[in-house]
């Protein structure tokens, strides 16, 4: 009978050892993995001297900061409005009304790509945990070793136009953004299409023409333009120094560089959402003389468009404190990588504007 009840005794201890070491590294993982908050202070992490140059009427009131705006003759098809007056119809009555062109960089969305998917740090570390995962997986930063040949993240896009959140602009119905209020628009984890490549070719078959050696050579030039300004718009298939933004998905064989990994990533969404057909497309034409009275539908992403800066780990605050789209991630992002935070990057957006300020 004693011997008995020490056999039990000691089965006893040796399930709850067994159990302790079996949740150890459950507990581990979980807190590794830990969801944080990183929701920007709106005035300190924003360097609000992109918006400029401001032009009323084609000539330049501000310039603070003397930020680079992309008049250039390599973009032909940028448009920077000479003239004082022009007119949009009122959705009203239909009747056309009066304004004067005006020039700007709207602080317009926020892009966070993840390593941990259902993790949504701009959200004040909202975390949905692995029982909402749909499609979206663990993915690999490519921060060296052989069996780190391809990454993979996952993407968040909201609505972040900061200028009417904060009331600094209101009443211009042609130059505010479709969008008045913060907002989580797409994420990749609920979308099969980010996870496979070849899935992905079926909506977006242009592709196949990019994908090959040519094509990529090509965007060599695109890199040079970018460092030197901005991207040029006909390389359409081209991020500049960030790689190729074809297939919009996730995986990419650019590893090595968590800056360089996570702005492509940022710009493959934005492309991929001036191309869905189904939802129709949210990230339109701004800044052509077509959008004047309100964003566009354009087949393809317009780069030279648009300016990029860091939220976190590091935000973008000093110098110019913005990037263009496609733009050395050695100029201004290689020592705004902190492995320990999880290697995750949060980017500000920002839009040129040409629209025409109602006057009459």
């Amino acid at each position: 009978m004693l011997l008995k009840k020490r056999f039990n005794t000691l089965i006893f201890t040796l399930l709850a050892v067994m159990s302790f070491i079996a949740s150890f590294p459950v507990y581990a993982q979980s807190t590794a993995v830990k969801c944080e908050s990183k929701f920007p202070d709106m005035v300190g992490d924003v360097c609000w001297r992109t918006m400029f140059p401001l032009r009323l009427g084609g000539n330049i009131l501000m310039n603070f900061g003397g930020m680079p705006d992309n008049v250039s003759t390599s973009n032909p098809d940028d448009f920077n409005p000479n003239s004082v007056f022009c007119t949009c119809p009122d959705s009203t009555n239909g009747l056309d009304r009066i304004g004067s062109y005006l020039s700007f960089w709207e602080p317009a969305r926020v892009v966070e790509v993840v390593t941990k998917p259902n993790c949504f740090p701009f959200l004040f570390g909202m975390d949905m945990g692995e029982k909402a995962n749909v499609y979206g997986a663990y993915g690999s930063t490519g921060q060296g070793g052989k069996s780190h040949d391809k990454a993979f993240y996952n993407v968040h896009y909201y609505t972040f136009p900061l200028l009417e959140i904060m009331d600094l602009i209101s009443g211009a119905e042609w130059c505010t953004d479709w969008m008045g209020d913060i907002d989580l628009m797409y994420f990749t984890e609920v979308d099969p299409l980010w996870n496979d490549d070849e899935l992905t070719v079926f909506i977006h078959p242009e592709a196949i023409a990019f994908g090959n050696p040519v094509a990529q050579a090509l965007c060599a030039v695109d890199c040079l333009a970018t460092s030197a300004g901005f991207p040029l718009n006909s390389l359409f298939w081209c991020a500049g120094c960030w790689g190729g933004l074809y297939p919009f998905t996730g995986n990419t064989g650019t590893v090595g560089s968590n800056v360089r990994t996570t702005s492509l990533l940022a710009g493959r969404l934005l492309a991929r959402l001036a191309r869905m057909p189904v939802p129709p497309a949210v990230e339109w034409d701004t800044s052509s003389a077509t959008a004047k009275c309100g964003g566009v539908v354009q087949p393809f992403t317009k780069k030279s468009q648009y300016k990029m800066s860091t939220l976190f780990p590091i935000p973008e605050t000093e110098g110019t404190c913005s990037h263009t789209f496609g733009s050395s991630t050695f100029t201004w992002g290689e020592h705004r990588n902190i492995p320990a935070t999880g290697e995750y990057q949060i980017y500000m957006v920002w839009r040129k504007r040409n629209c025409c300020l109602r006057l009459l």
